[in-house]
């Protein structure tokens, strides 16, 4: 199985049989063929059109279909219908209507990630790392709500400072900054992040929950909370790892970005090289600690998301976010 990107903005995509065909509109020349039963997803950057005859196949085979712009903003998607784990999202909606349950999943969330980026930190000695310690105390003794997403938030600061003295010169930033983004590692970090969002939503549409009601983030009408509050433990172990391995590799330079805009965003020819490392980062497989078997980080969001149905259905005692050593 695999994900189909397509960058070229006037691609035409087909069904033929049992294949994929990408074509330009223009002159017809064929850039891919691909049997269909290997594609799990396909992500469009751009203004490709596709067949109602290969959008009835993505639909009846479940194949999602995601339209982003070439900045990393998701647009839309065909996504596979609800899965048939009903008691799954009854026991999400009564989470989030619990104040304890919803605080206790939020927490869990934020310990995640505040673990993750705090080996991420440690592994690459980067300064100041030391921080994300006292959040994680600060983080477990929250009393609610606001004072956890505070806790969060001046975590993430202390994050990206430290984060930002690991990346080459060019590219160091002074803080996180989006919509748009004001440099170009942080144009990078928001494409990682739009695609892990994208994966999570995947994730847990498959595992039976509806990735629109989340605990940490609040539901905002068009807005996937849980996905985002999935996407929080793996934020630094695949977002920000490849925008590291990629600037500090020197893989992406500062030529490959333009500004034509008014803020920095990535070339088209440069999106291949991106692209490239975020599957090879998602194909990498790694020892799951709570099931003690090796799966890709792709399979890993897909057993979190299971492991937080099992906690919603009272399997579980709590939920374990995904963290490294």
């Amino acid at each position: 199985m695999g994900v189909v990107y397509v960058l070229e903005s006037e691609a035409y995509l087909s069904k033929e049989g049992g294949t994929l065909k990408v074509t330009r509109r223009a002159g017809r020349e064929v850039l891919l063929q691909k049997p269909l039963i290997a594609v799990e997803e396909i992500v469009i950057l751009g203004n490709a059109v596709v067949t109602p005859a290969l959008l009835k196949h993505c639909a009846q085979e479940g194949i999602g279909i995601h339209y982003l712009s070439l900045t990393g903003t998701y647009y839309a998607g065909l996504t596979r219908t609800p899965a048939k784990n009903a008691p799954a999202r009854v026991a999400q909606f009564k989470a989030y209507l619990e104040p304890k349950r919803k605080l206790a999943l939020a927490r869990r969330f934020v310990l995640g990630k505040l673990r993750n980026g705090l080996v991420l930190l440690r592994r690459n000695g980067a300064p100041g790392w030391e921080a994300l310690r006292g959040a994680l105390a600060e983080a477990e003794g929250a009393q609610d709500e606001d004072a956890l997403r505070g806790v969060e938030g001046l975590a993430a600061d202390a994050y990206f400072l430290a984060f930002a003295s690991l990346l080459p010169e060019g590219f160091q930033f002074t803080e996180r900054s989006r919509r748009p983004p004001r440099d170009p590692a942080n144009s990078l970090l928001s494409l990682a992040y739009t695609l892990l969002a994208k994966e999570c939503e995947a994730a847990l549409h498959i595992a039976g929950l509806d990735p629109y009601v989340g605990f940490l983030h609040e539901i905002r009408y068009g807005r996937a909370s849980l996905a985002l509050d999935l996407m929080e433990e793996f934020r630094s172990i695949l977002a920000d790892s490849v925008v590291l391995t990629l600037l500090n590799n020197r893989r992406l330079t500062l030529e490959d970005f333009d500004d034509t805009e008014g803020y920095p965003r990535l070339r088209k020819e440069a999106w291949p090289k991106f692209l490239r490392a975020w599957e090879e980062r998602l194909a990498e497989r790694v020892r799951h600690p709570l099931l003690g078997k090796s799966l890709s980080y792709r399979k890993i969001l897909l057993a979190q998301s299971r492991i937080l149905v099992k906690h919603l259905l009272g399997e579980l005692p709590q939920y374990e976010p995904f963290t490294v050593r």
